[in-house]
Order: structure tokens, then C-alpha cells, then sequence
């Protein structure tokens, strides 16, 4: 805490000696890469798994990278570029690293962009109008300073705000471009070029301080970060909009489930069916099937689930690090959802087994610990698939914020027979499960690390959509109107 307070009061500027300042920022960097480093080691499954016999080696050069920044850092931004770029280093979703401290004030030019399906395109946070003065909201940004966009992003952002190899990171991240914590010195951009109506013109940028809590509390649309209940509900057109905001609430989604069970012709009298998984990141994946079953019916899911096991080559399975400190963060994990209640048992009492599991592994943590919740079982007999209750078109609709286990059950909807709407989703990733690790030293950062392995074919680890929206992902009642008319049209093309 005595190192965090001295880190916060350089933050803040108040007078130190000169060269006392580079050298705290230093030895924070220094400490904290150290401590990173040593929980990859202990607790990521990429060390004990054969499938990535270069993992280890990765590990080592994001280690060395990231102590050559470490060494160098003499302000908070550099600590950041050495914390935060060794964890970007492992492309890896539950690679998580969330800074405590953000800064007080920002530079950006008037707007920020967002990521389309036409590419990246000017839009303005709520409560910042278009002053005339910057470029046109909506105009597609082309190059700036004479850099295709697409170069300078994956070079400004890539391993340092970002990871760029992945489309929703490009998608989501790309704001952070027009985002400067360094308020001295020349801006970082000086000019861009914009399209609009099929015209590019050359803009200078006018780039001016801003507060950063008004600016940062509008981030939410660009990340794909707005919230979206758990609940179901009617449409103007006789639609029934499921809206799954989050599979980390088992007591709303029970709740809702129970409901649909109670009354099944809410869904299947409806003329279609949405299943809105935008902004949902993640948690319990077999709320996927679970929802699935409440529309098509047990007998129809049952089915098609054996049908995915019996194909050949899948790949399948979970498997845990084996080392004491991951079977202690997982029952830490245990006791965490056993305190939010009843409704969480099931969970709880998962996450309980799996720590037992991993302290009795008798091999300890020279092999990985198998479990069994995720195997395939293929089928002994014939399958036959077995219609479903409900005939009509379904859609899931997708953005880049669903990520981990709404990628799997947005996966499960489209195989079941949904269509696949809106913009390319999150990623699904090969590592999961994450974990809490012995906190940084400076205290100025929460992470997570993944404990688990989950064996699955590459292809699910994201979903295509097969209808793409080409406007704002947050323009929810365009979106009910756009859904609304594509399948008016699919019914009346089905009675012909």
C-alpha cells in the first residue's frame, strides 16, 4: 500500500526530485513484471500442455521484452507499456489485466472511431457533438499522416493497447488510437483523410484536453460493453426478443428459464425468435443449450448434440494446471459462488470438485489434470435427428463483446438452426477458467490467468455472421426493425 500511495502521488504530480520519479516508476515496472512473469509460470496451463511445446519459450521472450521496458520506465505510461504489453504478449483473451489508476485529463482530436463492417468510422461519445469543425459523423477513416489506417492502428495499438490479430479486438480497441495521456509535446497525429459519399478529403487535427471521466464514461458502445438485461419480451411485429445479457447471473437466468418453461407457446407461437447475446461476456456456457431446449424442445437438442459428438476428428475436452496454487485459486473460485446463494450451488459445487481434483492428481504438475465435464461421447447407435417444436426462423444476434462462453452457446443456436446476425463475435479462447494470482506488488493493477484448457475445433472459437449489420451496434430498435423485415421476407419466400 506505502508503494501505491508513492506511485499515486507521482500520478498526481506533486513535487519529488528529479530523479526520484523515473526511478520509483522503475522499480514498480520492475517488480511487478517480475510477479506477472512468476504466476504465468505457476499457473498457466500453456507450460504443462503438449499441444504448445513452444509455450514456454514464448513466456520467456514476452519476460525479456517486457524487463527491457520495465528497466527503462521513468512514468506510469511506461509502467503500462511493460505490464499490460507482457499480458497482450500471450494473445489470449482470459489474459486479463486491468489498471486501478486512469488519468485525469486526455488529449483527443474531437472524435474517436469505431470499428464497422466498411472498416473504421468517425463517432463521437455521448454528450460531444460535431462541432463542424472535425471530420463528418459516420465519414470512414482512410490513412492518417499518410498511413493507411489499417497499418498505423496495428502499429500504434498492437502489443501495447491492444492484440491486434484478432477482428472483434480491431473492432473494439480501435478508439484507443485518438486517445493521448501524454498532454505535452506535439500530438501524435497531425493529419487524417476521411470518406464520405465517395469523396476522401485531407482533415487537420485539432487536438485539445479533455477530462477523462467525461470522455471515458461513453467508451461502452465501442467496446461493446452496454449493458443488456436478461429478460424476454414482445415486439411490435409479434416478435419474441430474448435478451441474454450475461450467462454470470444464474439467478435471473433460472429465473427467465423457469418462466419460458412454465409457458412454451411465449416462444413458439411467435412468427421468430431473437436471441440477443450483444455485450455478453461470458460465464456459464450451457445456458446456450438450456435455451435452446426451452424453443426446439429436449428431444430435437439431445439429438443434434449427439450428432456434433459423433463427427469425426472434433477435438474435445478440459484440462487443468495441476500445481497447488491453482488448486487453491480454484476453490477460492468455489467459495466465492457458494456465497452468492443457492442459486449458484451447481456452480459452486463444480468448482469444488475441480479443486479436489487437481490437489489429488497424482502426477502433480508434470501432467495436466483431465476433466471430464467437457469429453465427447460418442454415440454407440444410428442418431437420428428429431424435429424440432419450432419450425420458424430464429436469429442470434452477435458483437465483438460476446466473448468466451457466448461465443460457445451462440456456436450451439447457430448448429441448432439459428441464423447468425449481426457483426463478428468476440473470441472464444483455448485457454479458460480464470483464476486470481498473488496481487502486483504496486497494487496498481487487478489480473487473471487461465487455468484450464478447453479442446475445441478452431472454427468455434469466433461466429460469422451470416447477415452483417453495417450500422451502430447499440441502434437497438434499427436493429429490431432490420431483424424484423429479414424475416418477414424469409417467411413469405418459405410459403411460396
Amino acid at each position: 500500500m506505502i508503494r501505491l500511495l508513492a506511485a499515486l502521488t507521482l500520478s498526481i504530480g506533486l513535487a519529488l526530485p528529479a530523479s526520484a520519479a523515473p526511478s520509483l516508476w522503475r522499480q514498480l515496472a520492475v517488480d511487478d513484471v517480475d510477479r506477472l512473469h512468476q504466476s504465468v509460470v505457476d499457473f498457466h496451463p500453456g507450460m504443462r500442455d503438449r499441444d504448445t511445446p513452444d509455450f514456454a519459450e514464448r513466456v520467456k521472450t514476452a519476460y525479456r521484452t517486457a524487463k527491457v521496458r520495465a528497466e527503462s520506465a521513468a512514468n506510469y505510461a511506461d509502467w503500462l507499456a511493460a505490464t499490460r504489453g507482457f499480458m497482450l504478449s500471450f494473445r489470449d483473451g482470459h489474459t486479463i489485466f486491468r489498471p486501478n489508476l486512469s488519468p485525469v485529463r486526455v488529449r483527443w482530436p474531437g472524435f474517436l472511431i469505431d470499428g464497422r463492417a466498411s472498416g473504421w468510422v468517425v463517432r463521437r461519445p455521448a454528450g460531444f457533438a460535431d462541432t463542424g469543425a472535425g471530420p463528418v459523423e459516420g465519414a470512414r477513416i482512410v490513412a492518417c499522416d499518410g498511413i493507411p489506417i489499417a497499418d498505423l492502428l496495428k502499429k500504434r495499438l498492437d502489443g501495447i493497447e491492444a492484440d491486434w490479430s484478432k477482428e472483434p479486438e480491431r473492432i473494439r480497441q480501435a478508439y484507443r488510437l485518438f486517445l493521448d495521456t501524454r498532454n505535452d509535446g506535439p500530438p501524435p497525429i497531425s493529419a487524417c483523410s476521411f470518406e464520405q459519399q465517395g469523396a476522401v478529403k485531407e482533415q487537420k487535427l485539432a487536438w485539445n484536453v479533455v477530462a477523462w471521466s467525461a470522455l471515458s464514461s461513453g467508451f461502452a458502445p465501442y467496446l461493446r460493453r452496454i449493458a443488456h438485461p436478461i429478460a424476454v419480451r414482445t415486439l411490435a411485429s409479434g416478435g419474441q426478443w430474448v435478451s441474454l445479457g450475461s450467462f454470470g447471473n444464474e439467478t435471473k437466468l433460472e429465473a427467465l428459464a423457469k418462466s419460458l418453461e412454465g409457458d412454451p407457446a411465449i416462444l413458439r407461437s411467435a412468427p421468430f425468435v431473437v436471441f440477443d447475446l450483444r455485450g455478453n461476456n461470458g460465464g456459464n456456457s450451457t445456458w446456450g443449450e438450456r435455451f435452446a431446449s426451452l424453443l426446439w424442445g429436449e428431444a430435437a437438442v439431445a439429438a443434434r448434440t449427439a450428432e456434433i459428438d459423433s463427427r469425426p476428428g472434433a477435438r474435445a475436452g478440459k484440462y487443468f494446471r495441476a500445481t497447488p496454487a491453482v488448486a487453491k485459486a480454484a476453490r477460492a473460485t468455489a467459495d466465492e459462488f457458494k456465497a452468492m446463494g443457492p442459486d449458484f450451488a451447481s456452480v459452486a459445487g463444480y468448482w469444488y470438485e475441480t479443486a479436489d481434483r487437481i490437489a489429488a492428481a497424482p502426477d502433480g504438475d508434470r501432467k495436466l489434470v483431465h476433466d471430464p465435464c467437457c469429453d465427447r461421447t460418442p454415440p454407440t447407435t444410428k442418431i437420428t435427428l428429431v424435429p424440432g417444436a419450432y419450425a420458424r426462423p430464429v436469429y442470434v444476434l452477435i458483437d465483438a463483446g460476446c466473448f468466451s462462453s457466448c461465443v460457445v452457446a451462440a456456436n450451439r443456436l447457430v448448429e441448432q438452426g439459428a441464423i447468425a446476425v449481426g457483426e463478428t463475435s468476440g473470441q472464444n479462447e483455448e485457454y479458460g477458467e480464470v483464476a486470481s494470482p498473488p496481487p502486483l506488488p504496486s497494487g496498481l493493477a487487478e489480473y487473471l490467468l487461465p487455468i484450464s484448457i478447453i479442446r475445441q475445433p478452431r472454427e468455434r472459437l469466433r461466429v460469422e455472421p451470416k447477415l452483417r449489420w453495417t450500422g451502430t451496434m447499440d441502434a437497438d430498435d434499427e436493429i429490431e426493425n432490420w431483424i424484423a423485415q429479414v424475416s418477414l421476407n424469409k417467411i413469405s419466400q418459405l410459403s411460396k
